[in-house]
């Protein structure tokens, strides 16, 4: 962190560029608003206001200091479509209960970054249920990050991962890909894209 309490985070130089490419392909450049769940340091929030200069982008969190440099890094860009983030628990039934402005039920997008495998598992079942209550018609909910599918792991580095994961805290570890199809379809959504991505990532967009 610097002394105007941005965050940097190696994660983020790491990944952005592909996740941006999957946004720009997969996502209508005119949509209204992007939500993003978890948005850590900021950084990636900045990107998508970049990219989707017509677009407000809702930035949330629930770690105070990530809170603290979203705001930095907003406040730092100087772009106009970034709205302040809020704290935001995705297993309250009201996602906008501490939003700064009462947050749309017809959300164009929903986005989570690596969240669901270093938060327990009735996150990501939450997170299902509000991307339910909260995506209009023909919204999205895109989700990236390590999965197993069909119970696999899809590399060895992931099985290390998800080990190191549990042994920090036994509610973390890697998901399995059909879990997140249960938790999309008990919620009104269905899987329409599993993409591989690098660094033995997937991003799963949901319709």
């Amino acid at each position: 962190m610097n002394n105007q309490g941005r965050i940097d985070t190696a994660a983020y130089h790491k990944n952005h560029r592909y996740i941006l490419d999957i946004l720009k392909s997969e996502v209508d450049q005119n949509i209204s608003n992007i939500l993003e769940i978890g948005s850590g340091s900021g950084q990636h929030a900045i990107k998508y206001a970049s990219a989707f200069p017509n677009t407000e982008i809702i930035t949330s969190d629930i770690v105070p200091k990530n809170l603290m440099s979203i705001k930095a890094w907003i406040k730092y860009s100087k772009l106009t479509n970034l709205r302040n983030p809020f704290y935001l628990d995705v297993n309250e039934e009201d996602w906008s209960l501490n939003a700064p402005d009462s947050l749309s039920k017809n959300l164009s997008l929903i986005i989570s970054i690596n969240m669901v495998h270093i938060s327990p598992i009735k996150s990501a079942e939450g997170l299902f249920k509000g991307a339910g209550n909260y995506l209009g018609t023909k919204g999205k909910l895109i989700l990236y990050g390590p999965f197993k599918r069909n119970g696999a792991h899809t590399a060895p580095s992931n099985i290390e991962f998800d080990n190191w994961l549990r042994s920090n805290n036994p509610s973390w570890g890697i998901r399995d890909v059909i879990q997140m199809e249960k938790f999309a379809k008990n919620n009104g959504l269905s899987l329409i894209k599993d993409i591989t991505m690098p660094a033995n990532n997937l991003t799963l967009i949901f319709n």
